[in-house]
């Protein structure tokens, strides 16, 4: 798990001796989020060419002897040229006609935008320059385009300013130890070993084929998976509660279940043929995983992950 820098939290110091503290808060601030298991600070282009001082660069003060240098070191080592995040976005882009552009305060965000749900769904950092960034989550504006639609939302990115704020973190920590399941023919096969508790109807196996690990839209639909697992797991039979849910679910509207409801109906592993009126929501665009929880058990059915767009 990486943290990506806000660059926007790029300001200029008085002198180097203001600098350093910028860089000794975000060193201790660091090895406290290392100790949750976050690996590299991911920076932009721009935080290797911004002057914290007047001409004096973050290599400079790396290399400046009246400061700490351990610190000097530890940061050196884990804030590394490459790749950039510029790189990064690039790779994931690579062979597909998805585009992101993200924006806070009016402001091109790079760091924010590649730490949010759309894109590495990860975590920010900043440097304590502003406590306009003093906050453990930051909202930005993500703008897609997915090769036929142009797509706008919002997303709150974990962000961290100070060390306290690794306490608002600690349920996504949690699902960090999730297990790695790099595609869609992956979380196939083992799909009885890691969701125990939820049973997938057979034509899940088409739908999820294509996913890959660099796909935004895969990350999101790993974690709903997950989360019905997890709920699935301590829910007792006959009892449905979408409340319990992390995220939003909802039934289909009246209209929806009358005018697809040869779409919303498939054959269970049983036998038995179900209408799936339950879905859990996933993005980028209008993913969906449409589920039965079971009367009989704790178990849920997965009956269908698709784009809500395919199924009109």
């Amino acid at each position: 798990m990486d943290l990506f820098f806000n660059e926007l939290s790029l300001r200029v110091a008085n002198d180097r001796f203001g600098a350093n503290n910028w860089f000794h808060a975000l060193g201790a601030l660091y090895k406290a989020a290392s100790v949750k298991g976050l690996g590299e600070i991911k920076v932009p282009a721009v935080f290797f060419g911004h002057a914290f001082t007047h001409e004096y660069s973050f290599y400079q003060w790396a290399n400046d002897q009246d400061f700490d240098q351990d610190l000097r070191l530890l940061l050196k080592s884990r804030i590394t040229t490459t790749p950039l995040i510029e790189e990064m976005l690039e790779e994931k882009a690579a062979g597909s006609e998805k585009m992101f552009d993200c924006h806070c305060n009016g402001q091109n965000a790079v760091g924010l935008g590649a730490a949010s749900s759309h894109l590495f769904d990860a975590m920010a950092i900043s440097l304590s320059t502003d406590t306009l960034w003093d906050k453990p989550y930051v909202g930005v504006n993500v703008t897609g385009f997915d090769g036929n639609d142009i797509w706008e939302d919002t997303s709150d990115v974990r962000h961290l300013y100070q060390e306290k704020h690794l306490d608002e973190h600690a349920d996504w920590f949690r699902t960090q130890r999730r297990p790695n399941l790099p595609n869609g023919n992956v979380l196939w096969l083992q799909r009885k070993s890691i969701f125990p508790n939820l049973i997938f109807c057979e034509n899940v196996r088409g739908q999820i084929s294509g996913f890959s690990g660099n796909q935004p839209e895969f990350l999101q639909m790993k974690k709903r998976l997950f989360d019905l697992e997890e709920y699935a797991a301590k829910r007792q039979a006959g009892i449905f509660n979408a409340d319990e849910l992390p995220t939003l679910v909802t039934p289909e509207s009246e209209t929806r279940k009358r005018d697809f409801a040869n779409e919303l109906t498939h054959i269970c592993p049983d036998g038995a043929t179900r209408l799936f009126d339950w879905h859990s929501r996933f993005t980028p665009g209008a993913g969906r995983i449409h589920f039965y929880p079971l009367d009989d058990s704790n178990k849920i059915i997965v009956g269908s992950i698709a784009n809500q767009n395919e199924i009109k």
